[in-house]
C-alpha cells in the first residue's frame, strides 16, 4: 500500500480528499499516515482534533472516524498484490496503521536525504547531488496541503518544510562543488526571495553570484541582506557572512572560490 504525504494525502495514489470530504477524519489519518508502524495514542488523537477543550463525545467521535477511514481502506483497489483492508488495527495506546515503509514517501524521502548527506560530507559531491535530486523529487507540494493542522500536526508540518529547505540547500552546496553556479542561480534567487534572512542561503547565493564573475551582485545581495537583518531583527551579519564578503573582495572569482567555500562551510572568518 502506497502513503503519501509529501503534498496532498494519497493512498495508492489515490486523493484522499476525493473519498473524506471531512477535515477531521483526513487530521486522524494524517496522524497515522506520519507514523506507519506506530501506534499513536488516543490521547494524541483527541488533542490533534480539539486541542485542550475536547468534548464529552470525543473518544466515541473518534471512533465514528475510525470506522469511516476502514471503510475507505475497504474500498480503495490495491496497488500491487496486498490489501488494504486491514491496514488500520486498534493497537495500544490507540491506532496503528499497517504499511511498508519502503511504500511510504516520507520514509523513502528521508533515507535518501540521509543518503545524500553522508557523501556530501565524504566529499562524493555528485552522489550527494544526484541522492538529493531524488529525493527532492517526491515532493508534490507542501505537506499534507489537503489537512487542517491542529496542535501537533502544526509542528510536525513546520518541521518537514525545514528539511525539505536543508536538503534542498545541501543539493546547491554539492552543484557549487561541482563547478555548477551558472545552474543554481535562478534558484537561489529565487529562494533568497523567499527567505531573506536565511543564512546559508544567502551565503550559496552570494558565492554562485561571485563566481560568475559578479562581484558587484554578490556584494550587493549581501548588503541587501545585512539591511534585513539589522531592520528586521536589530542584528548584525554573523562573523561567517562577514568573512565571506571580506573574501570577496580580496580573491580572484575563478582561482579560490573553493577556498572560499570551504573557509564559509567551517565556520572561519577572515
Amino acid at each position: 500500500m502506497k502513503l503519501g504525504v509529501l503534498g496532498t494525502l494519497t493512498i495508492n495514489d489515490v486523493e484522499v480528499a476525493e473519498i473524506l470530504t471531512a477535515p477531521k477524519p483526513r487530521s486522524v489519518l494524517a496522524m497515522l499516515m506520519l507514523e506507519p508502524g506506530r501506534a499513536v495514542s488516543t490521547a494524541s488523537l483527541i488533542q490533534e482534533l480539539w486541542d485542550e477543550r475536547p468534548p464529552r463525545s470525543a473518544s466515541t467521535t473518534l471512533q465514528t472516524y475510525v470506522l469511516q477511514l476502514r471503510r475507505m481502506f475497504r474500498d480503495i483497489s490495491p496497488a500491487g498484490g496486498g490489501s488494504p483492508a486491514d491496514a488500520l488495527v486498534t493497537r495500544v495506546p490507540g491506532y496503528l496503521l499497517q504499511a511498508d515503509h519502503t511504500e511510504h514517501d516520507l520514509s523513502a524521502y528521508e533515507t535518501l536525504a540521509e543518503q545524500g548527506q553522508k557523501h556530501l560530507e565524504q566529499g562524493d559531491n555528485e552522489r550527494a547531488e544526484e541522492l538529493f535530486s531524488r529525493a527532492l523529487e517526491l515532493w508534490r507540494g507542501a505537506p499534507l496541503s489537503d489537512v487542517r493542522p491542529g496542535p501537533l500536526l502544526y509542528p510536525q508540518i513546520c518541521g518537514l518544510e525545514e528539511s525539505r529547505l536543508a536538503a534542498t540547500e545541501m543539493r546547491i552546496e554539492a552543484n557549487l562543488r561541482l563547478g555548477r553556479h551558472r545552474e543554481v542561480q535562478g534558484e537561489l534567487t529565487v529562494l533568497v526571495g523567499s527567505y531573506p534572512l536565511h543564512e546559508g542561503i544567502r551565503v550559496k547565493h552570494m558565492l554562485a553570484l561571485f563566481r560568475a564573475g559578479r562581484l558587484s551582485a554578490a556584494l550587493d545581495s549581501f548588503h541587501e541582506y545585512r539591511h534585513r537583518l539589522v531592520t528586521d531583527l536589530g542584528l548584525e551579519p554573523s562573523p561567517r557572512i562577514r568573512g565571506l564578503q571580506q573574501a570577496m573582495l580580496c580573491f580572484d572569482p575563478m582561482a579560490d572560490s573553493l577556498a572560499i567555500l570551504d573557509r564559509v562551510a567551517s565556520g572561519a572568518s577572515r
